[in-house]
């Protein structure tokens, strides 16, 4: 099914149009609606303010059929800025996989003093792609702070989870420079 999503970015005063083509309108619901415009317009989904007929959409789990909707009928979209979602999910896959041996393989503990005073290189090869995602995260999307695109990649980056994930690789790191 085609639908068409008219929407307007505060960054710049972009506005346009883009047509979705989602499966059928029984099983499709909001929630799905805004996660098709995220991939077609880098909006993320916590920044949307989706309307139909105007009636604001806040209710993610809202079947399209409830709302009458038809083939070729209008969203109306309003959102912050287009995210670099692409980018993000790159660094973002860095940081998880980190937290995940952090969390699942390493159960949160630092190897041995010994082993961490011997193998640098394993250390080096374990915080290497953190590392660079934090720095990438920090110069590449978070920069300037206040600028839309940046708010827009920030609130992106906590939909998905990332700043849970931060503060593992974080609490975690610490430990390498506690004093005892």
């Amino acid at each position: 099914m085609d639908v068409f999503v008219n929407y307007s970015c505060e960054y710049q005063g972009e506005t346009g149009r883009v047509k979705l083509t989602l499966p059928d309108i029984d099983t499709t619901n909001i929630g799905d609606v805004k996660l098709a415009i995220q991939d077609a317009i880098q909006a993320p989904v916590c920044d949307q303010r989706l309307s139909y007929r105007g009636q604001m959409l806040t209710d993610d789990n809202i079947p399209l059929c409830r709302l009458y909707f038809r083939e070729g009928d209008c969203f109306e979209l309003h959102f912050l800025a287009a995210a670099d979602i692409k980018g993000m999910r790159r660094e973002l896959t860095a940081l998880k996989a980190t937290a995940y041996e952090i969390v699942e393989k390493l159960e949160r503990r630092l190897p041995g003093i010994q082993r961490i005073e011997t193998d640098y290189r394993g250390l080096w090869l374990f915080f290497h792609p953190v590392l660079f995602a934090v720095e990438n995260i920090t110069n590449d999307f978070f920069h300037p702070w206040k600028c839309l695109k940046s708010v827009a990649q920030r609130h992106f980056f906590v939909q998905e989870g990332g700043f849970e994930t931060f503060l593992e690789v974080f609490k975690f790191s610490r430990q390498l420079y506690s004093i005892k």
